[in-house]
């Protein structure tokens, strides 16, 4: 026994001085595929986000000048009701594609197909449930939204239209995230654009002629041509879903499902119930002026999600798969990269804000308000909730990859009741001063988050205090190496890694094999690599006795055509990101 632990301690302690020879040589891990994925899909991401928000502040910009500031107020007291749509395609839709990424990066086709048929079904079922639904009950609906005699009738009229288009908004939305996820975000950007540009068109014809309903109708076709774009994924060969008997472990998909999606659908319908409590609060404080005032700083908020659903959305997706990997330095450099885009993009535009804040205010339709409207200090104060706001979000994103989902649906509760209870003690102390509340509630959750996650680190050690990501894998051993395009980095590459296999005691033949795939796939990929090309990732993992194995080369999907037609049928090529991943594994009765 004491022998046996001695043996244990030296192989850790050799896999520690490993480690330490991994980070300070030439191939130790770095930043640069992961980067190269993360800016492939944000840019089609952040397109996409782009061209969604288009056809939304499309919508507010036409309105607020054709018809006038009330009917924009009115599209914004009928937000908590569209965000309610948005509830049912990211329970189902994005729950479902988050659980398919990981089955994905764990090579599992069955719970892959399994996942998006039961999603596809339930999807539909849920957009005619909420379709007729509130169609039936739009009158209700909307005098429940706002009674004011000024808003309320072009919130009824809006109201009426939209609730009858819920089905094609649930289902559309929730088949992006599955487009996405599967490697292919440029299709849903195509999508996307389509149906915005089509808004805007029909926002220009029919706005002038039916008014605010025009507006609605535009919305309705802006999703229906969306939806038939993305769609075409699913008749191509590389596509990762195909239909299957949807009765085969329904209840247990449909339970991981919503529990997986809980938290993200949870936080967007209370963002649409805080939207609903604030105007309200609003309404009593400052009236329908003060209503205007705070759908204008709404608007600037929702631009701003152009870059946090596009990184969002990149997060989920690149995430997952890294998640089924076990890939944790990837899911570590993925974070970084996130957090520092988004902290330096928005601190840019909030300075624009500072700056030409009168720039926002007549966009929304300014010029039109009653006088003595005072826009542009309410969004000068607005502004700097949103660097703060966007980084609490984006550890919302990774907490739900690292499936800490309580923690997710708390900070997605604390981040929207922060800001309602600042508000309410800010319109005790002084109605005019209610929008500093919206900064100072950012600020006040970001503390209460890094204490969350001190005290969990304290609980729990082998992960990061601030994030909380783990350091390796429980129960298992791995290596990440970045490997420049020649054959010395190769070279050092295969003796790093039958190394680390003898450490791990892989059975030789196992570790003979994986030597023999890594030399020829490296071999297939220095041959056809590119001058712009720097270096290649790969990732192995020891399972008991087996050996998985994922490389990553950033390029166009035709380097796929340079790897070898000897590799054995345990290696899997797949091509997303603007990468060819290819997944390696083997088990002990394959030697």
């Amino acid at each position: 026994m004491m022998q046996f632990e001695h043996n244990d301690t030296m192989m850790k302690q050799k896999l520690t001085i490993l480690a330490v020879e991994k980070r300070t040589t030439m191939i130790s891990r770095n930043s640069h595929v992961i980067s190269k994925a993360l800016k492939n899909f944000l840019s089609a991401s952040v397109m996409t986000s782009l061209a969604g928000q288009l056809a939304v502040t499309t919508d507010a910009v036409i309105v607020s000048h054709m018809v006038g500031p009330d009917a924009l107020s009115a599209i914004n007291i009928v937000m908590p009701l569209t965000m309610l749509f948005s509830c049912a395609s990211i329970l189902i839709g994005l729950g479902a594609s988050v659980l398919a990424a990981r089955a994905i990066g764990d090579r599992d086709k069955e719970r892959v197909n399994s996942i998006f048929t039961i999603a596809l079904i339930m999807l539909t079922a849920a957009g005619i449930a909420v379709s007729a639904t509130t169609y039936i009950g739009s009158h209700e609906i909307a005098y429940a939204l706002c009674d004011d005699a000024r808003i309320a009738p072009y919130a009824f009229e809006y109201t009426r239209i939209i609730t009858g288009g819920a089905l094609f908004l649930i289902i559309s939305n929730g088949i992006n995230y599955f487009v996405s996820t599967d490697g292919n975000p440029g299709l849903v950007t195509r999508g996307v654009a389509a149906g915005a540009v089509a808004n805007v068109l029909l926002d220009i014809i029919l706005v002038g002629q039916m008014g605010i309903a025009g507006s609605a109708w535009a919305t309705i076709v802006n999703y229906i041509i969306t939806l038939a774009v993305v769609s075409t994924h699913f008749f191509r060969r590389g596509s990762s879903y195909r239909l299957v008997n949807p009765l085969k472990g329904l209840g247990s998909h449909i339970m991981r499902n919503i529990y997986e999606g809980l938290p993200l659908m949870l936080g967007n319908m209370l963002l649409g119930g805080a939207v609903f409590i604030i105007n309200s609060m609003i309404l009593s404080a400052a009236g329908a002026d003060g209503v205007y005032i705070w759908s204008v700083c709404l608007q600037v908020l929702m631009l701003t999600f152009v870059i946090l659903n596009g990184v969002g959305n990149a997060m989920l997706s690149i995430g997952g798969v890294l998640m089924g990997e076990k890939d944790y330095n990837g899911i570590r450099i993925l974070t970084r990269l996130s957090t520092g885009f988004v902290s330096a993009t928005l601190t840019l535009f909030v300075l624009l804000v500072l700056l030409f804040p009168e720039a926002p205010a007549y966009m929304f339709g300014a010029e039109g308000a009653p006088a003595g409207i005072d826009t542009t200090t309410p969004l000068r104060i607005f502004s700097l909730l949103l660097v703060p706001f966007a980084v609490t979000l984006i550890m919302r994103f990774l907490f739900q990859i690292l499936e800490y989902r309580i923690l997710s649906l708390l900070m997605s509760v604390g981040q929207l009741m922060g800001i309602i209870v600042t508000l309410w003690i800010f319109i005790r102390i002084d109605p005019d001063i209610l929008w500093w509340s919206f900064p100072v509630s950012a600020v006040v959750l970001i503390v209460i988050q890094l204490a969350a996650t001190s005290a969990i680190y304290m609980r729990r050690r082998g992960i990061s205090p601030v994030t909380l990501i783990p350091d390796e894998p429980e129960g298992e051993r791995s290596i990440d190496l970045s490997i420049a395009y020649d054959e010395k980095a190769t070279s050092l590459a295969i003796t790093k890694i039958e190394e680390f296999m003898g450490l791990c005691g892989v059975d030789t033949r196992i570790a003979d094999r994986l030597k023999e795939c890594c030399n020829e796939i490296m071999h297939s990929l220095i041959i056809g690599a590119k001058r712009k090309k720097r270096c290649f990732d790969i990732h192995i993992r020891i399972i008991g006795n087996d050996v998985h194995a994922v490389l990553r080369d950033a390029g166009h999907r035709s380097d796929a055509r340079l790897l070898p037609a000897t590799l054995p049928a345990t290696v899997e090529h797949k091509y997303m990101y603007g990468q060819n991943v290819l997944f390696v594994q083997l088990k002990e009765e394959q030697t």
